[in-house]
């Protein structure tokens, strides 16, 4: 029987609501905009700044997803303007899946004060709350990114985690994907014991998230246990950078996300498969 939802556990910060956005608009915060330009019609959350998501990756020949190097992650962080203990709060069109890259990122240079706006600017609007017609400007602060490798998990760690019963390989990717239908590398399929969980069933009809006694229930039955280290991956680590922060909201205290993901892992000659 799967052991029940602990809300000790639990990391409601790590989510918001509009409805509690709007009452905390004038405290020590950092709103980013991570929507794409065709998804912007002058209409900002008020103080929010924009960002682009291209500065969120690296490409390395055919990986698409990496992490910028530690020149650019700095140059990116201190591009927000914020200082150490400053809450930053990311949205996008609706679903999060670019927000959570930013807050991905935010982890991996050790700053854990990140949250999640849930539903977006859609969902914002559809509150009725305040839109401005530009967004805020930032003025870059020096920041100093230490890096925490405890949530970076590079191909020799993945290699490492086949056999190491600690560990739970999470592809979010679709089915189609897993069983390799869908091939978007030069090899298609998924990393051998991966178990599967696609990342927007935590999305409901509106694409805001669903109960977390719900999502968390499904993925225990789907194998996705606490006590392991969780190294989510999907194909250019977006879908699992959500995943990411999904789990970090339910609770999960060792998660490890594989930016390579199917980019590298597919495209590679030397990396074992399964269909």
């Amino acid at each position: 029987m799967n052991p029940p939802f602990h809300p000790n556990t639990f990391r409601p910060e790590l989510v918001i609501r509009p409805q509690e956005l709007v009452n905390i608009l004038n405290d020590r915060i950092r709103i980013v905009d991570l929507r794409p330009d065709s998804a912007v019609n002058q209409d900002f959350i008020p103080g929010a700044i924009r960002l682009d998501y291209g500065q969120l990756i690296r490409k390395a020949g055919m990986v698409e997803g990496m992490l910028p190097e530690l020149e650019a992650l700095t140059a990116l962080i201190s591009s927000l303007g914020i200082d150490p203990d400053t809450r930053v709060i990311a949205y996008d069109e609706n679903s999060g899946i670019r927000a959570t890259r930013l807050l991905w990122t935010l982890y991996v240079c050790s700053h854990q004060n990140v949250t999640l706006l849930d539903g977006g600017i859609k969902a914002w609007k559809k509150a009725g709350l305040p839109i401005e017609t530009t967004p805020a400007i930032s003025t870059p602060k020096p920041y100093t990114c230490t890096i925490d490798e405890s949530v970076v998990a590079e191909l020799d760690h993945v290699m490492d985690s086949l056999d190491n019963h600690d560990r739970c390989i999470l592809d979010v990717r679709s089915y189609e994907e897993y069983i390799g239908n869908d091939i978007r590398a030069k090899r298609g399929g998924h990393i051998p014991s991966a178990c599967i969980y696609e990342w927007d069933n935590v999305l409901d009809d509106h694409n805001q998230l669903r109960n977390p006694d719900e999502i968390l229930a499904e993925l225990l039955e789907a194998g996705v246990d606490p006590k392991h280290e969780i190294i989510p991956y999907c194909q250019s680590h977006r879908r699992s950078a959500h995943m990411f922060h999904i789990l970090k909201w339910l609770g999960y205290p060792r998660v490890c996300a594989y930016h390579g993901s199917w980019s590298e892992w597919g495209n590679s000659e030397s990396t074992p498969i399964e269909t």
